[in-house]
């Protein structure tokens, strides 16, 4: 699934709860005072609102900000976030200062009992 697919989602999960809250594009407007064409923007995906929104709207339509952004169950479990390029595992690199460090204290030790 990739990013404009979970934005859709978003988009039709604003719709759907602005719907089953029985609410007008308008009057969702005027709780958030903003535009109606705000709204409709987000809710057919041309661009998303803002966090503050995004809260605000979860208050309003009285469920989680997850359940807001992510949808329901199904629609959760089918989210895949792909990396691109391999997967690599940094090394700590900052390691190696210590363990020269006691190498050399090893060493030195050693060299002085000679």
């Amino acid at each position: 699934m990739n990013r404009w697919s979970i934005g859709m989602e978003l988009a039709g999960n604003l719709k759907r709860k602005r719907e089953e809250c029985r609410l007008s594009q308008d009057d969702v407007a005027s709780k958030l005072n903003i535009s109606r064409q705000s709204i409709s923007k987000w809710e057919t995906g041309k661009c998303y609102p803002d966090l503050d929104n995004l809260i605000l709207l979860s208050d309003l339509y009285k469920i989680s900000l997850d359940e807001l952004i992510k949808g329901d169950k199904s629609f959760q479990e089918r989210i895949i976030i792909r990396e691109t390029g391999s997967v690599r595992r940094m090394w700590p690199w900052w390691v190696i200062f210590p363990a020269f460090g006691m190498l050399y204290g090893l060493v030195s030790m050693i060299l002085n009992r000679l």
